[in-house]
């Protein structure tokens, strides 16, 4: 009899500390601890991915994911502040501004091994990875991308008489568009411009400056170039734009716009697909009724364009054991039905980064993302033409991490818009507050 309990015992401890399996009565080996960032702070996109990473943890016993959700508003100084003090995530959620700036404290690696590994297994689309990788080496693996038309509300359109199959195209044309809507007593005030100083700002000025073929911060020696004349011309044609979006639009970041936008108080706004997701939370209206348009562009020697983001994950931990986590947990969001899933996290807003995602069924059978999937495939199509700044011109300079860390663009805008000073005065002072940033 106690040869028979002694062997019994024996096999149980071989099941648990080499097959893993649980044994009542005998402790399990504790599954290794993981801390994910990630700056997806609405309530939807914190449930969708906290249950992505749960369905991971479920497959993967010996790994436990734990989510700290953190937001785009303090993220920059707050991650800083952790790697100083040596008590940081694992891995983290980022897109290229924010790589650039936490790159200066040599934390995040190099994910080469990874990266040629999904690369052989997926198409993965270049405008998503380009941005991760500079110095011979990728620092992050793409998980979803975003990019910005223009929005519309076809049915305030039908109202002015204007054509909703016919959206403006050129700047001269949106000008033209806002006129209409107003003279026509449809709308008071015909487009939604944030004005903080605020990333939404950024997102709202950058575009134009990609469309006005002034996407390029630096020189080719890395000097700021900021201050030339095609910048100038995107900010007195932005300051157009903001003096026709309501009142306090100066304190505007992104919910006001999206709550003008929905509520039909303005029939247009530029911005990234979240305005799909927001459209089927925020109003009862048939998709239809929401429009959207590539960015339309300057009358002479204009270029197609829009702002792309490549949203990533960095690993920031060396050991070996880590980089192995990090590897299994991107392979699984790589599979299209997990990927499906993510970016159903916030449908519309977030693109895919591979082609088979594009086609996943977790994806398109999404009933938001199938009621507006003619505007889903446009802002994909639109990817082609997008960029980022700092990231137009190779090599890519690091100091683009401190400009983007500070929002300089959208400071660029506050005095024209809060002491009614010129394009030319502001974009000078712009201009010199990157210089000082960088130096």
């Amino acid at each position: 009899m106690w040869k028979s309990r002694r062997l019994a015992m024996i096999a149980a401890l071989f099941l648990v500390t080499v097959v893993g399996f649980a044994v009542p009565g005998i402790a399990a080996t504790k599954p290794q601890q993981i801390t994910l960032w990630h700056m997806e702070a609405r309530p939807t996109r914190m449930k969708a991915i906290e249950e992505l990473v749960d369905k991971f943890n479920r497959e993967n016993a010996d790994i436990g994911i734990k989510v700290e959700v953190q937001s785009w508003g303090d993220v920059y100084v707050k991650a800083i502040a952790a790697i100083q003090s040596g008590k940081y995530p694992d891995f983290i959620f980022t897109e290229p501004g924010f790589g650039m700036n936490l790159m200066l404290t040599r934390a995040v690696r190099q994910v080469d091994d990874v990266m040629a590994g999904l690369m052989k297994k997926y198409n993965v689309y270049q405008t998503a990875i380009d941005p991760f990788y500079f110095d011979d080496h990728y620092w992050a693996v793409p998980l979803y991308g975003q990019s910005e038309v223009l929005w519309f509300r076809t049915d305030l359109f039908r109202k002015a008489g204007l054509d909703p199959a016919k959206p403006p195209r050129t700047w001269s044309e949106l000008l033209a568009t806002c006129k209409t809507l107003v003279d026509k007593g449809v709308v008071k005030y015909p487009i939604a411009v944030p004005g903080d100083w605020h990333l939404a700002t950024v997102q709202q000025i950058w575009p134009l400056m990609v469309v006005n073929k002034a996407e390029n911060i630096f020189d080719a020696e890395g000097n700021i170039a900021f201050d030339n004349p095609r910048t100038v011309e995107t900010f007195k044609f932005y300051k157009k734009l903001f003096d026709m979006s309501p009142p306090g639009s100066a304190a505007w970041q992104w919910d006001q716009s999206i709550a003008a936008f929905t509520s039909g108080e303005v029939a247009m706004v530029i911005e990234k697909g979240q305005y799909i997701e927001q459209w089927a939370l925020r109003t009862t209206l048939p998709a239809s009724t929401l429009g959207a348009a590539p960015i339309p562009v300057p009358d002479k020697d204009g270029q197609p364009g829009t702002a792309y983001y490549s949203n990533g994950i960095h690993l920031l931990k060396s050991d070996a054991k880590t980089r192995t986590a990090f590897k299994r947990f991107v392979e699984f969001l790589y599979e299209p039905e997990n990927m499906g899933m993510l970016l159903t996290a916030a449908p519309g807003f977030f693109l895919p980064v591979t082609a088979e995602a594009s086609k996943a069924k977790s994806l398109l059978s999404h009933p938001t993302v199938a009621a507006h999937y003619e505007k889903y495939q446009l802002m994909i199509d639109q990817t082609k033409y997008g960029k980022l700044y700092g990231f137009t011109q190779r090599p890519y300079n690091y100091n683009i991490g401190r400009i983007a860390a500070q929002n300089l663009i959208s400071w660029t805008a506050q005095p024209m818009i809060h002491d009614n000073m010129s394009a030319e005065e502001a974009v000078k002072l712009g201009a010199q507050k990157m210089r000082e940033a960088i130096d």
